[in-house]
Formats: C-alpha cells, sequence, structure tokens
C-alpha cells in the first residue's frame, strides 16, 4: 500500500512527535548542546582572543566588569547544559516507557490474554504500532471464537458419527448372529439394547404378539419397567409422539403410562402378518423425531422381523430334515417314520423287527471334564462307528442328547443282541488307548423286539430305553 506525503513528511519533521524526532531531539540535547557548551567554556579560557570575538559588553551593558560577565556567561553556559540533559532525559523517558509498557502487555499476549486490548499512549510510531497489535489481537480472538465453534462442532459430529459407528456395528452383530444361527432370544435382546443406544437417556421396548411356531418372551425391554408394556396396542402403522406430534387417543393411555416420553413404534411384519411393535424413546423436553433416527428404527424393526422369520424357517427345516447336523445319522422323527413303516411291514409278513439302542456310558461327566467341542467329537465318532457295523438296510439315529438308535428290520432280538455286544466291543476298542480310565468309553445297550416287546414304535423305544442302566441315561448335548 503506498504512503500519503503527508505521512512522509510527518516522519522527516523535527518536530518532536514521533520517535525519530524525539531521538534526534534526545540526541542534540544530551550529546551536541553540552560538547558546544564546554567548547565555548573551554574557547573562553583557553584563548583570550575569542573574549574578544564574543563582545560581551555589547551582549551584557549593563555589566561593566568583565569578570561579572564572564561568570554571567558560565551561568548560562550551565544552565543550558542542564536544560538540554533533562530534555532530553524526558524525551528519552518519553520514548523508553511506551517501550516498556508494550513490551509487558506483548508478554500478556504471549500468555494467552486477548481479551484487553492494548493502550495507545500516544500518537507516534508506537501508537501506530500499538494500534497493529490490537487489529491482530482481535483477528486473534475472533480466529479463536471460529476455532472453538468449529471444535465443538467437530465435537458434535465426532459423537455423532461413533452413535452411527455403535448403529452400524450393533446392526452388524444382529446380522451376524441371524446368520449364524443364534438363539431367537439372544437376537431380540440385542434389538432392544442397541436400539436404546440410539439417543441420549433413551429407552426401547419390544412386544411380540403370541405365536404357536415360536415360543418367545412376548415383551422385553431396556430402560424402562416392564409394568408399562401391558397395554401396548399393535398397529401396522407408524406411531410418532413429539413435541410437534402429539399422542393419538389410541396411544394416549400407553404414552400416559410411560410419563408422557416422546415416542416411535414401528411395526413388526412376518409374512405379511402383523406380530409385534419395536419402540423407542425418551424424555427430553421439546424433542423432535429426525428422519434418520425414523428410519434407523425401521430398520432396527426389519432386522426383528428378519430374525423371526429366519426362525420360523430354521423350525421347518429342521422338521423337515432327516439328517442330523452333528452326527450325520438319521433324525428321530425319520428314524420313528420308518420303524412304524417297517412294524406295519412285520406285521404283516409275519417277519421280525429289532431295536436297539446305544448309550454312550459317563457321558456327562467326560462333557463336564473335556468341554462341549471335544463330547461331540466323540459322539461323531460313536455314531459313524454305529454306521459302519451294520448294514445298508439298517438305519442308525440319534435320539435326544447321547442316545442313539439302531432299526434291525428282519432281525429277531438274538441277532441284535450280537450286533449290540459287537458295537460295543468296537467302541471299546477306539477308546482304549485314552491316557485317562475314566476317559476309556464305552456303550451300553437296550434291545427291543416285535411282536414281544411291543406293538407300537412308543412301546419298542420304550422298552429298549428302559433296558439301560439309569445312570448310563445322564447327559445330553
Amino acid at each position: 500500500m503506498s504512503k500519503s506525503p503527508f505521512t512522509a513528511l510527518r516522519r522527516m519533521t523535527l518536530a518532536p512527535t514521533g520517535i525519530r524526532s524525539k531521538l534526534v531531539w534526545a540526541f542534540l540535547l544530551m550529546s551536541v548542546v553540552p560538547v558546544a557548551m564546554l567548547l565555548c567554556v573551554a574557547a573562553w579560557f583557553a584563548f583570550p582572543t575569542v573574549r574578544e570575538f564574543y563582545h560581551l559588553d555589547q551582549w551584557f551593558p549593563l555589566i561593566a566588569d568583565p569578570t561579572s560577565a564572564t561568570w554571567w556567561l558560565i551561568g548560562i553556559i550551565v544552565l543550558t547544559v542542564v536544560i538540554s540533559l533533562l530534555g532530553g532525559i524526558y524525551l528519552t523517558v518519553k520514548i523508553v516507557d511506551p517501550v516498556i509498557h508494550l513490551s509487558r502487555e506483548a508478554k500478556q499476549l504471549v500468555e494467552g490474554e486477548f481479551d484487553h486490548p492494548l493502550t495507545v499512549s500516544q500518537p507516534d510510531e508506537l501508537g501506530e504500532l500499538t494500534g497493529s497489535l490490537n487489529q491482530l489481537t482481535a483477528r486473534i480472538r475472533t480466529n479463536m471464537v471460529e476455532l472453538k465453534q468449529f471444535g465443538e462442532r467437530t465435537t458434535e459430529m465426532n459423537l455423532e458419527i461413533h452413535k452411527r459407528v455403535v448403529m452400524l456395528s450393533g446392526l452388524l452383530q444382529i446380522g451376524e448372529l441371524i446368520s449364524g444361527r443364534a438363539e431367537l432370544e439372544v437376537v431380540l435382546d440385542l434389538v432392544v439394547e442397541r436400539l436404546a443406544t440410539l439417543i441420549d437417556q433413551g429407552f426401547s421396548f419390544l412386544c411380540l404378539q403370541p405365536m404357536e411356531e415360536v415360543q418367545v418372551t412376548l415383551h422385553r425391554m431396556h430402560g424402562i419397567d416392564a409394568k408399562c408394556l401391558s397395554g401396548v396396542a399393535f398397529d401396522s402403522a407408524n406411531v410418532l409422539i413429539d413435541a410437534k406430534h402429539p399422542a393419538t387417543p389410541q396411544m394416549q393411555s400407553i404414552w400416559e403410562q410411560l410419563d408422557r416420553p416422546n415416542l416411535t413404534l414401528q411395526p413388526v411384519i412376518v409374512r405379511n402378518r402383523l406380530v409385534g411393535v419395536l419402540a423407542i424413546g425418551n424424555h427430553q423436553p421439546e424433542f423432535v423425531w429426525s428422519p434418520e433416527l425414523i428410519d434407523l428404527v425401521a430398520v432396527f424393526a426389519k432386522q426383528t422381523s428378519i430374525a423371526l422369520e429366519n426362525e420360523l424357517l430354521l423350525r421347518k427345516t429342521k422338521a423337515l430334515a432327516i439328517h442330523d447336523e452333528l452326527t450325520g445319522a438319521y433324525t428321530e422323527a425319520h428314524l420313528r417314520s420308518r420303524l412304524a413303516e417297517e412294524l406295519k411291514r412285520a406285521v404283516m409278513y409275519q417277519r421280525p423287527c429289532a431295536l436297539a439302542m446305544f448309550v454312550i456310558q459317563d457321558f456327562a461327566d467326560f462333557r463336564q471334564r473335556h468341554g462341549e467341542p471335544e463330547a461331540e467329537r466323540v459322539l461323531k465318532k460313536v455314531a459313524r462307528l454305529i454306521q459302519d457295523s451294520v448294514t445298508a438296510i439298517d438305519r442308525v439315529s440319534r435320539f435326544n442328547g447321547n442316545e442313539m438308535v439302531v432299526l434291525l428290520p428282519e432281525r429277531n432280538k438274538r441277532q441284535a443282541v450280537e450286533i449290540a455286544e459287537e458295537i460295543r466291543r468296537r467302541v471299546a476298542f477306539a477308546f482304549v488307548n485314552a491316557p485317562e480310565p475314566r476317559d476309556r468309553l464305552t456303550v451300553m445297550s437296550g434291545i427291543a423286539e416285535n411282536p414281544i416287546d411291543g406293538m407300537t414304535v412308543e412301546e419298542l423305544v420304550e422298552k429298549a430305553s428302559s433296558a439301560i442302566h439309569p445312570a448310563a441315561l445322564t447327559g445330553s448335548t
């Protein structure tokens, strides 16, 4: 920026208004004037011709004595020197004192005290510097306020991002539990727990109608009392209650039971049928539900629907399955069906049909000592040994727990006993090298034959089961 000529002239002037002029006058008064006066005194006493040159009689006509004139001259010179020195000191103080004051205030700026503006002591270069510093601190204060606001907004954004990350992790965890065939109760509890964390001081609850296909807890909640959920209305429409949306007459009762919260309910629909509602709420004043939160609640409600549908499909698949997932043997339902058919055939053609049941002895103690994975490995090994010991027309099935049942068509009781004894020997040989004696497992068997021990499936199964010692029946997987 170009400077005006008046500013340049003001800086070049010798009037004591600026630091430059003050320094010049201080130098003149404290150096040049005293030295000039001392030179005059020295010349007065050292060179007589100088006295004639001064013509003191013309300067002081009232003084007749030349000696008195000399003392008068010396006094004037000394007074001049003293005045010049005092003037120089005064100008020096006028220069140094504002600098010291400005330095102290600058130190306060360094320490972070930007609230108080610097004092403009005089209209000189220091005054201009002080004004510039005031402008600089004003900008710093403005920037600090903006940075503080930006920091607050950043904190809010970080909290919002954290909430969304937690929400997404919850959705992913719920999806993993559903895909991993976790228990339905665990999935639904996690849905309610994660939903309550979407808002500050929030609560959530899930209410389901009784379903014959799935037996679960009908009410589950987080952050509220279960007694408040007795009158929850089931409606396929979304319910929204906040500062802008009053409660509907249908929701008035439950809204008052919950102490008049902000509330949003989403329906849980399974196979085009309303089976429950999922809700989230809080008691913050002047709260308004955002579209994002409403969409998130809808996502959690959809996850709940998926979990219920998945449970229905798993139950249906399990009912239709003919092979056990763990051992690969036939399921109990399939064996009972085949046994009923074989019994009809045996009665019609007067042929024998036997049933052998095997139980791993002390299996409950083995599971407790070695854990579930090792117990499952042993159970699969025993099932494989039994399958290798029978023919292709025989059927090996796994009943509840560690019970293995073998359907033996065209076999009488004596033949069934021989097969059972062979299976017992194979199992005992398979575990004979176990390091601990308690781990040398064996099986106990029970045999039943049609028509000696019964004519129906239930009678034969009961007879074979009762033939086994009760101690061997403990333990289940």
